[in-house]
């Protein structure tokens, strides 16, 4: 995420990737040298449906922790879930998935110091580290830009006229972050190839937004409009609604879809031959990590966050829809991975000046 200066940014991204090592390495060795008799319940809160989008990549990772550690785990779910029945230290871990959760899981955590907590999905100014100071809380964040920039690299290419759209669930710094992604890999292949790319739905601070993510009607309907407008591949950073955006690209030829979250493909497979790929969050091991510590009793705290270096935001396949990426486009894709992997490719939109007509902003 381009969200502070590049040398601050790298030196506090460093500290963060070993903060995630340490708490990975340490609750490891811990479960493997204690006896993980206590803990064994993951309570999970999550906002909206529990196996939508974000909270369908929460629910494959504790699956693994129950296959592998025998961990039990319960779920409330809804528009405002309480923490409140999960705070009678039957839970040996709490888990909360999304950004507005963040104010509950610190303020939880400083009215119950013994319990641990996980947040997943947190955004930070990555420039102070006041909110990483709790000894009981572990916070994973994805750097979802780095695979949105190739999801927008690969639209722009793919599409019949270069025109790609894209919207969001809410405005707020863990959606907006993928929208730039896409964003800024839409208009770098303009540049690359020196051809007029249009991106609509989203400028970089003004776009379309259903509201909640969960909403496939109001999904369905900003589709719509930017499909009528041109767009023949639609990036929808909105959970569950986004099945809005399928249900509208099915009703028209050469439009696809870009996943958010987990792999399109897999999870709405009625619509297998719309799916283009999809930007994909693998919480699995630092959840694993933390259910681990849990179980063996061992501290929490740190954060983790997931890259494209470190496996923990990925690009899906394309599957149905390989025959649309030519080869010299693979071959450039993995150009573009090693670089953002490296750090020398940016994800900021600003840094790219294509031939592009219009960057719509969902207002027509």
């Amino acid at each position: 995420m381009d969200l502070i200066a590049g040398p601050v940014r790298r030196t506090v991204r460093g500290a963060a990737l070993v903060l995630a090592a340490v708490l990975i390495a340490g609750c490891t060795s811990a479960a493997a040298g204690q006896s993980a008799g206590h803990g064994r319940k993951l309570c999970e809160v999550l906002t909206g449906p529990p196996n939508a989008g974000l909270n369908h990549a929460v629910q494959a990772a504790t699956g693994v922790a129950h296959a592998r550690l025998g961990i039990t785990s319960v779920a409330r779910a809804g528009i405002a879930p309480s923490f409140g029945p999960f705070t009678d230290g039957r839970c040996g871990l709490i888990l909360a998935a999304g950004y507005d959760q963040a104010p509950s899981v610190f303020a939880m955590a400083d009215r119950y110091p013994h319990q641990r907590f996980l947040l997943a999905d947190d955004w930070f100014d990555f420039g102070s580290a006041a909110d990483l100071t709790r000894p009981n809380v572990s916070v994973l964040a994805f750097e979802a830009d780095q695979a949105a920039f190739l999801a927008g690299y690969t639209a722009a290419a793919v599409s019949q006229n270069h025109v790609v759209g894209e919207y969001g669930s809410t405005n707020i710094p863990t959606i907006d972050v993928a929208l730039n992604g896409f964003l800024a890999g839409a208009r770098a292949w303009g540049e690359d190839f020196r051809k007029q790319v249009t991106i609509l739905g989203w400028n970089g601070a003004q776009g379309s937004f259903v509201g909640n993510d969960w909403d496939q009607r109001t999904a369905f309907l900003i589709t719509e409009d930017l499909i009528r407008r041109g767009a023949h591949v639609i990036f929808g950073v909105a959970g569950q609604a986004a099945l809005g955006s399928a249900a509208s690209a099915a009703r028209h030829p050469s439009v696809y879809l870009v996943g958010m979250y987990n792999d399109g493909y897999t999870v709405a497979p009625q619509y297998a031959d719309r799916w283009l790929t999809s930007v994909i969050f693998d919480m699995t091991p630092p959840v694993l990590a933390a259910a681990r510590s849990a179980a063996s009793g061992a501290p929490v705290g740190g954060l983790y966050v997931g890259t494209i270096a470190n496996g923990g935001v990925q690009l899906a396949p394309f599957h149905r829809l390989a025959r649309l990426v030519p080869e010299a486009l693979a071959i450039r894709l993995r150009a573009l991975r090693a670089g953002l992997a490296q750090g020398w490719i940016s994800t900021n939109p600003a840094a790219y000046t294509p031939l592009e007509k219009d960057t719509g902003n969902g207002n027509g």
